[in-house]
């Protein structure tokens, strides 16, 4: 099975957990971490699923590649690695084009880049998918509750903009431009030698 590496929508729970670069923002909400240059751990609870026109891609590993760079922040981004990942029984890649993901801790996600497209591929004998999402806001794309000195992430978006512009063979998703795709996961991310927390 293949290995795709994104930085993107399936990133936004787990990124938003590791205090990776600190920013403003109104909100009140907050993550804190007991010390600065932690490396992020994260393990799955439930498997991460996109679905778009009711076909879905699902991905069961992600590795945090990040450390804390700020004790207490309201904003974060970073990247992760996902492996794993199957689409309607077959090996999916995703490839980021100029891309930069950031999650506050309200809850809301950002895909953002001047040319910012997340390319989805399947490509095989039997089926021939493409689609992409580009720069788009979510505003409640993930929520947190604390753990034993981690923090667990739950993953539930809705509404995200989506495209399809190649299906053949036994592929089922439609052509066109979506505005209803959804993501749901679930994980706990921890720091080494560190602990997490979400501050509602």
């Amino acid at each position: 099975m293949k290995q795709m590496k994104i930085l993107g929508l399936l990133a936004f729970a787990v990124l938003a957990v590791v205090a990776l670069v600190g920013a403003t923002s109104a909100s009140a909400s907050k993550f804190t971490a007991s010390k600065v240059g932690a490396k992020g751990v994260e393990t799955t609870l439930e498997k991460y699923v996109f679905t778009i026109t009711g076909s879905s891609i699902e991905c069961t590993t992600y590795n945090v590649l990040g450390q804390t760079e700020a004790l207490e922040t309201e904003s974060v981004k970073g990247n992760v690695e996902i492996s794993g990942c199957t689409a309607f029984g077959f090996a999916a890649t995703f490839t980021n084009n100029g891309c930069e993901f950031t999650v506050r801790a309200n809850g809301e996600g950002k895909m953002l880049g001047e040319k910012c497209e997340l390319v989805m591929t399947v490509n095989n004998i039997f089926a021939k998918c493409k689609g992409n999402t580009k720069a788009q806001t979510i505003a409640k794309a993930a929520s947190f509750a604390n753990g034993a000195g981690d923090v667990v992430a739950t993953a539930n978006l809705t509404g995200i903009v989506a495209e399809v512009t190649e299906s053949s063979g036994l592929c089922p998703m439609t052509v066109g431009k979506h505005t209803n795709a959804t993501l749901t996961g679930k994980s706990t991310v921890q720091a080494e030698g560190a602990t997490v927390a979400w501050d509602a």
